[in-house]
C-alpha cells in the first residue's frame, strides 16, 4: 500500500502531505480539490504503469488536461516548471518523480525519477543518464515512459518492489455514469474486469457469479463452508439486496419485446434483476429499468471483489445515486473487505480505497481511533492552494472523552451543525 505522498506543484496543489490509511474518505466543499488528490495518486500510479500518454492517464481516470494546467499556477507566483510525487510505500519503497511539460509538447514528460528500497537505490534517471540495479541504463528511455515500464522485465528487482509497483500500478479513480450502468451508452474497458464508469457491467457480472460459485463449490468440498473469499464476495453481493426489491441477479440475452430500444445493443448480454413483488413471468427487469442505487450497489461489489480488480482503487463520489443510509452500509462494507482482506492476505478483494463524499452520513462508518481509517478534510486557503488535514481526536483523548466532546454526536451531525472547520468549502 501507498503510505504517504507529497505533492508539489499539482494543479491546485502547492505543497501537501498525505499520511495515509487503508481506508481514506476526502470531504469538503465543491471545486476545493477533492479529486486533483485522487488524480495526484493516479499520476503516481501511471508513472509506474504504462506511461503518461493521453490513453494511460485517460485509462486510470485521469482527467486528459494539456500538460501545462497539470502544474499549479497561483497569483502572485512564478509559474513552476516542473511538478513533483514522492511516494512512501510498504516495505521502506520510496519513488519520486519529476515531470516537466512544454508548450510545443501536449504529454507531461519525466525530468526525473528513482525508487528506494531499504536505502538502496533500485532504479533512477536524471540529465546524467539513468541507472538500475546499480548498472548503468544504456538504452535510449521514452521521455513519457516511466523506467519501472521499461526495465522490470530485463533488470533483477528485488520481489518486494516489483510486487508493490506491480499492485500499485493497477490503480484507478471508478465513477460509474447511470447512461454507461443503464447500457444506454456503450464504451470499452481499459482493464478488466469493468469500465471506470461501468463500461463491460454484463461481463464484468457473469465473471463473478462464475468464479462465486466455483469458490462456493469448491470450498465446501472442503471445509463445509465458503471460505473467506467467498465471504467476502458474498458479502459483496448482498449490497445488491439493500433496497430492499431484489431477490436475484445475472445476465442473458433478453426478450426483445421486454428489453427498452433505449438500450445501445439489445443483442448482446445485458444484467437484470429479478424483482420479488413482481409477478414470475414479467420479474425480470433490465438494467435500464432497475433502480439507479441498485445499480451503483452492484458496481461496487464488482470494484470491490472482483478477483481481477485493482487492489488499490479510488471511487469518486461513494454516495452516488444512494440515498444517506445506505451510503454509510456501503462505507461500512468497504471498511469490512479491506480489513477482511488485508488481515487474511486473501488473493481477492480491496487492500486500499480511496473515497471522496459529499453526504455527511459517509463519515459515521469510520473510527477515528482507526488508523487504518482516515478522513481528510479538504479546502482551499487563502491564496487558493488545495490543503488537507486529517479529521482526528486530539492524542490525549480517549474514546471516552471524545463523545463527551462531540456531546454524543455522530459525525454525520457534527458536520451539519458546522462544527468540523472547512468541511463546507470555506476557507
Amino acid at each position: 500500500m501507498i503510505r504517504k505522498l507529497d505533492i508539489s506543484r499539482f494543479k491546485s496543489i502547492r505543497e501537501q502531505t498525505l499520511d495515509l490509511g487503508r481506508v481514506n474518505l476526502f470531504i469538503g466543499g465543491n471545486g476545493t480539490g477533492k479529486s486533483n488528490l485522487l488524480e495526484a495518486v493516479g499520476l503516481v500510479a501511471a508513472c509506474l504503469g504504462r506511461g503518461l500518454g493521453d490513453a494511460d492517464i485517460g485509462s486510470k481516470g485521469l482527467r486528459i488536461t494539456p500538460s501545462e494546467l497539470m502544474k499549479s499556477s497561483f497569483k502572485n507566483e512564478d509559474l513552476p516548471r516542473t511538478l513533483k510525487l514522492e511516494a512512501s510505500f510498504s516495505n521502506e519503497i520510496r519513488y519520486s518523480a519529476v515531470l516537466q511539460s512544454r508548450e510545443s509538447d501536449p504529454l507531461l514528460r519525466f525530468f526525473s525519477e528513482s525508487a528506494v528500497h531499504e536505502k538502496r537505490r533500485i532504479f533512477g534517471r536524471s540529465n546524467r543518464g539513468a541507472r538500475a540495479t546499480g548498472v548503468p541504463h544504456a538504452d535510449r528511455l521514452e521521455k513519457h515512459r516511466g523506467i519501472w515500464d521499461q526495465i522490470k522485465a530485463t533488470y533483477n528487482v528485488p520481489d518486494e518492489v516489483s510486487d508493490v509497483f506491480s499492485e500499485f500500478s493497477r490503480y484507478v479513480i471508478f465513477s460509474p455514469q447511470t447512461d454507461f450502468l443503464r447500457a444506454r451508452q456503450s464504451g470499452r474497458v481499459d482493464a478488466p474486469p469493468v469500465g471506470l464508469h461501468g463500461e463491460g457491467l454484463p461481463g464484468a457480472v457473469a465473471s463473478f457469479l462464475n468464479h462465486w460459485g466455483r469458490l462456493r463449490r469448491a470450498e465446501k468440498r472442503l471445509s463445509g463452508s465458503g471460505g473467506l473469499e467467498w465471504k467476502v464476495m458474498d458479502e459483496c453481493a448482498d449490497l445488491v439486496w439493500l433496497p430492499g426489491w431484489a431477490r436475484a441477479f445475472g445476465t442473458h440475452r433478453g426478450d426483445p419485446r421486454l428489453t427498452s430500444r433505449d438500450v445501445a445493443d439489445s443483442s448482446s448480454d445485458i444484467v437484470y434483476f429479478v424483482d420479488k413483488f413482481m409477478h414470475t413471468t414479467r420479474n425480470r427487469l433490465s438494467v435500464y429499468d432497475s433502480s439507479e442505487g441498485t445499480l451503483f450497489l452492484l458496481f461496487s461489489a464488482i470494484i470491490l471483489s472482483h478477483p481481477d480488480a485493482p487492489r488499490i482503487f479510488a471511487l469518486d463520489n461513494v454516495d452516488n445515486a444512494l440515498n444517506p443510509k445506505l451510503t454509510r452500509t456501503l462505507v461500512e462494507q468497504i471498511l469490512r473487505v479491506v480489513r477482511l482482506t488485508t488481515e487474511n492476505d486473501l488473493a481477492l478483494g480491496a487492500k486500499q480505497v480511496f473515497l471522496t463524499s459529499h453526504n455527511p452520513t459517509a463519515l459515521d462508518a469510520f473510527d477515528l481511533f482507526d488508523d487504518d481509517q482516515r478522513v481528510f478534510v479538504v479546502r482551499r486557503n487563502e491564496k487558493g492552494h488545495t490543503t488537507a488535514e486529517r479529521l482526528k481526536p486530539n492524542p490525549t483523548q480517549t474514546r471516552q472523552e471524545w463523545q463527551a466532546a462531540m456531546n454524543g454526536r455522530n459525525l454525520s451531525q457534527v458536520w451539519l451543525d458546522g462544527d468540523i472547520p472547512g468541511a463546507f468549502g470555506e476557507l
